[in-house]
């Protein structure tokens, strides 16, 4: 099968799928994290990769934002983090590999997480980073990732391993970095520009943006585009859901969705565009509609 970066070199704008871990819990929501549940419920995680195959996106997520062994142990999870890595790779691999054909192949990125302590503080340990992340990115290649998306990450010193254990294990494969934050800064105040200074020594597919809603995602890629050279990533939220019978509802429907990410894509000519919380497979649909005519 063709490979993810020859696949890239023909595609003016890869489509990556919607929100994972959000759409999984409206299905069950009876676990701490939804990466449980492609231990539990494989089945679950197996129908919405194949929805988002079926809309038309030509790279899909694995449901393991949070399966490292530091995140299960900070939720006291008893389940093993590299044994959910591995087999939410598998599951995706799966779909993946039935949707694929010659005109259209399809790809799994595995995807990682920042990783905060019990008291919701980034962990700074470089040492028990390493390990954790060494766990989980190898469980991740193992099941059958062609790519690994480091996504709403919030420190250097988290990036600096991420990435320091990618080189180390597989230095060839795709890596993109996604951050998330707001006014130019991460959620926890590390400015973009220090970040982005610090991992230019790394060789990236990709770098940009994810979670956040389309004003700050503007405003965030402005920044983005003067200070790095990477090709731009951007996977905007459907802004903050309203409570509704019991029930957080994300009112933008796939036409809102599409026009905005359309006047983003004009913009800032992203090589990637996905969703991220609160978009599903129907918002996917509508961007695969409309990429063409851009």
């Amino acid at each position: 099968m063709i490979s993810f970066s020859d696949f890239a070199d023909t595609k003016k704008t890869i489509l990556f799928d919607g929100a994972t871990g959000s759409a999984l819990l409206s299905e069950d929501n009876s676990v701490t994290l939804p990466d449980i549940l492609s231990l539990k419920h494989p089945g679950i995680v197996l129908a919405l990769h194949e929805e988002y195959l079926e809309a038309g996106c030509d790279v899909i997520e694995t449901n393991s934002f949070n399966s490292n062994p530091l995140v299960f142990e900070s939720f006291g999870s008893k389940k093993s983090a590299s044994e959910c890595a591995k087999i939410s790779a598998i599951l995706a691999r799966k779909a993946a590999d039935k949707f694929s054909t010659p005109e259209k192949p399809r790809f799994v990125a595995g995807s990682v997480g920042p990783v905060f302590n019990q008291n919701g503080s980034l962990q700074q340990d470089e040492a028990l980073l390493f390990e954790a992340y060494s766990t989980q990115i190898s469980a991740l290649l193992e099941g059958g990732a062609d790519l690994l998306i480091f996504e709403t990450m919030q420190n250097i010193i988290q990036l600096n391993s991420a990435l320091a254990v990618t080189k180390k294990i597989d230095p060839n494969i795709p890596v993109i970095v996604s951050l998330s934050g707001k006014n130019g800064k991460t959620h926890t105040g590390t400015p973009f520009e220090e970040i982005v200074r610090e991992i230019s020594k790394y060789d990236l597919f990709a770098l940009g943006l994810n979670c956040e809603d389309f004003a700050e995602t503007e405003k965030d890629a402005e920044i983005i585009k003067k200070i790095s050279t990477f090709p731009l990533i951007l996977m905007p939220n459907l802004g903050f859901p309203e409570k509704i019978d019991g029930k957080f509802v994300y009112k933008t429907t796939p036409a809102e969705f599409t026009e905005k990410i359309s006047k983003l894509i004009q913009k800032f000519e992203p090589k990637i565009v996905g969703g991220c919380c609160g978009t599903t497979p129907e918002h996917i649909k509508a961007m695969a509609d409309m990429l063409p005519s851009l």
